[in-house]
């Protein structure tokens, strides 16, 4: 999950771009009140809710996250912390693969036994 040090980030880099809150809560389909607590640091957000917002503020979902000093850095781009939250990312999209293939499956099995009736 993601605090509140990223909530005072997606607040400035709103503001930058003339961006309101309610352009924001509408590129997310959630309510204005939604998304203020999420401004506000008082709903903690996913890192799939966070792309989210990056998507619509144009920037990468990196930029949410602070580096620490002990990071090893190439070209200013975060290696250590990119990679670490790629494969976080990777490894939700994957359980939420697995979740949808199991749905699948149950349903065909639905149909299949409605077809043998």
């Amino acid at each position: 999950m993601i605090g509140l040090g990223a909530a005072s980030k997606i607040k400035l880099c709103r503001r930058e771009r003339g961006l309101s809150q309610l352009d924001v809560a509408e590129g997310l389909h959630i309510s204005l009140k939604a998304y203020q607590n999420i401004e506000n640091g008082l709903t903690k957000i996913d890192l799939d809710r966070l792309g989210q917002i990056a998507h619509i503020l144009k920037l990468d979902i990196t930029d949410f996250i602070p580096a620490t000093a002990t990071e090893d850095t190439v070209d200013g781009v975060r290696v250590h912390q990119e990679k670490e939250l790629y494969q976080k990312i990777i490894a939700d999209k994957e359980a939420y693969i697995s979740h949808l293939e199991e749905s699948l499956k149950f349903y065909r099995e639905i149909i299949k036994e409605q077809i043998h009736f």
